[in-house]
């Protein structure tokens, strides 16, 4: 309990941190009346997301996809971008945690899934991306690098969820605007938080 209470006050803290990220460029400004709900939001994903997953060692990964995953997704939703400046971050944090994961579970060859579903995550965005690039951007391709890390390591299925929910989750997003916009078929929409759903319940309930 005291574990997943001290994950949830770390992501919190991360989150109000890296909220300051996007505020640098006034292509991604975010309300300040964001900054608090967002590091509550943060603090129970994380809190609750590591209680509920199996393995211990996983909670610090969730704690990380949380307070990240939370800004990226906000910061995607109003502006249709991700910034380079909070995805470098996220990979130099995830990279580190999945080694420190290996170290208490000894699962070494989690290393060679995490880097093989990077891999791989990153080539099929990559490839959708030039098909149609106004569709989706290089900070989705950026995004997908990262997840593929977090669902390569939590197991195919992990990977999978991560695959196939961010697909289903960005068509919901793409729906929402043309209903909620009134958009057209050529209308551009967040992919962004529908993947980092997707990997976050994936971690959690497939890991």
């Amino acid at each position: 309990m005291l574990l997943h209470l001290a994950l949830g006050v770390v992501a919190g803290g991360a989150a109000y941190a890296l909220f300051a990220l996007p505020q640098k460029d006034p292509r991604t400004v975010l309300p300040v009346t964001w900054r608090v709900p967002l590091t509550v939001f943060a603090g129970v994903l994380a809190g609750a997301g590591s209680a509920a997953a199996d393995d211990a060692w996983n909670g610090p990964l969730v704690a990380v996809l949380a307070a990240f995953g939370v800004v990226l997704g906000a910061v995607d939703l109003r502006s249709e971008l991700l910034p380079n400046a909070i995805l470098l971050r996220f990979t130099a944090v995830t990279v580190p945690v999945l080694f420190l994961a290996a170290l208490g579970t000894g699962g070494w060859s989690g290393l060679l899934g995490a880097a093989a579903g990077s891999a791989t995550l990153f080539t099929v965005y990559l490839l959708l991306a030039l098909i149609s690039p106004a569709g989706m951007g290089m900070g989705d391709v950026k995004l997908a690098a990262v997840l593929g890390l977090v669902g390569g390591w939590a197991g195919s299925a992990a990977w999978l969820g991560t695959l196939l929910g961010g697909f289903l989750l960005g068509g919901v997003a793409g729906v929402a605007v043309l209903v909620l916009r009134r958009g057209s078929r050529g209308s551009t929409f967040p992919f962004g938080p529908g993947m980092l759903l997707a990997a976050f319940a994936s971690l959690v309930l497939l890991g």
